[in-house]
């Protein structure tokens, strides 16, 4: 895979720094050393860093350490939420419970801290069944029914029973179907076919470029139908796979992002405004969550796909460490035209990160105050 296919998802997207001087290195576990190296090996040796980090001093300090290894490298920062997924396995193996590992994360790197742990303890189990992940991500006082938290739990499961049923994506759904309530069930599916593109990915970047490429032979990914699995996919499942299909499709098409429109075009229904909101999740991850260049890449799009990927970018500025100020940052950034629904999309977003309505109300106060009224509309609905 070229380096410029290396993103993140969703809710998925994925970065060098150039050499240093080897008098001067450190130890070879220290993130100095690790810079100077290729590509695949400066990213097996952050993980052995933050690992031995983890183990030494626990969660908490890894994710710091992470945390400074990305804002030196822009590759690292590619590769954050794979490398904090491994926070998240090492964190269950540290910790022995899924619960108390859990307890450790941060919702940082698109919160991948929660899925690695998730995704170790089912490894763990000889067999998984229905009853073993029904109690996994309980309501409690401190814990709301519909909250970022609870999100990360559910998602983070879809994650680990795609693993454990090695990418079998239709059983991994329906392990997802044993979940109580709709909101449970669709936050488990995005968990299920993220994992299976961002494996995709993973496989397909490590192939030589003219080699055959393995996973794509046994994903549930068709280069002959950009848009599958969702194209064949019974109607429960659509929104959720239409969510994180745009990553596949930016993989396939080495990220022409103007074609990618048009694959979004071919969707029927109100799933297309999925796939376009899909696209401006993946463009925020592509850029780095640079503002100017979303503008550039969302306006590819024609009329109300704009406003759509606009939508999906802004989602994903504040998803990425769980903080509306960078979506309040690009909101500022757009034209007259999409700022009403930009700082709405803010609202609405600030709702599973808050449950205080106090820290809602001030978090749209920081916006601009002609659009204060539109972000409240939506942050005070609940």
């Amino acid at each position: 895979m070229m380096r410029g296919q290396r993103m993140l998802l969703v809710l998925v997207v994925l970065l060098g720094m150039g050499g240093m001087d080897w008098v001067q290195a450190e130890p070879p576990s220290s993130p100095e050393s690790c810079r100077s190296q290729p590509f695949e090996a400066k990213m097996e040796c952050y993980q052995q860093h933050v690992e031995t980090v983890l183990h030494a001093e626990g969660t908490e300090v890894a994710l710091t350490a992470l945390e400074e290894i990305t804002k030196q490298d822009p590759e690292a920062l590619r590769e954050a939420h794979p490398l904090v997924h491994h926070i998240g396995q090492q964190s269950f193996t540290r910790y022995g419970t899924a619960p108390l590992a859990m307890s450790h994360c941060r919702d940082v790197f698109w919160s991948g801290c929660y899925h690695g742990v998730l995704q170790a303890f089912l490894s763990s189990l000889p067999a998984v069944e229905p009853e073993h992940i029904l109690p996994l991500c309980p309501i409690s006082e401190t814990v709301s029914a519909y909250s970022f938290q609870r999100y990360n739990c559910l998602h983070g499961l879809g994650h680990g029973l795609t693993i454990q049923f090695r990418y079998d994506v239709l059983k991994s759904l329906a392990f997802c179907d044993a979940l109580p309530g709709s909101w449970d069930r669709e936050s488990c599916y995005g968990g299920v076919f993220m994992e299976n593109i961002v494996t995709f990915q993973q496989a397909r970047r490590a192939q030589p470029a003219s080699g055959h490429h393995h996973h794509e032979a046994t994903s549930f990914l068709n280069p002959q139908d950009l848009l599958y699995p969702c194209s064949v996919l019974t109607e429960k499942y659509l929104r959720a796979c239409y969510l994180m299909q745009t990553s596949a499709v930016l993989t396939f098409l080495n990220y022409d992002f103007a074609q990618a429109f048009t694959q979004c075009a071919r969707v029927e229904g109100e799933h297309q405004t999925t796939c376009y909101r899909s696209l401006g999740r993946d463009i925020s991850g592509y850029t780095l969550r640079d503002a100017q260049q979303v503008n550039a890449l969302c306006r590819l799009g024609q009329g109300d796909q704009v406003k759509q990927c606009f939508i999906g970018a802004v989602k994903d500025f504040i998803l990425t460490d769980a903080n509306p100020d960078p979506g309040l940052a690009l909101c500022r950034s757009l034209d007259g035209p999409f700022k009403r629904d930009c700082y709405a999309t803010v609202g609405e977003m600030v709702v599973p990160l808050f449950d205080d309505q106090k820290k809602r109300v001030q978090a749209c106060h920081r916006g601009e105050n002609e659009y204060v009224d539109a972000c409240l509309a939506s942050a005070t609905a609940f």
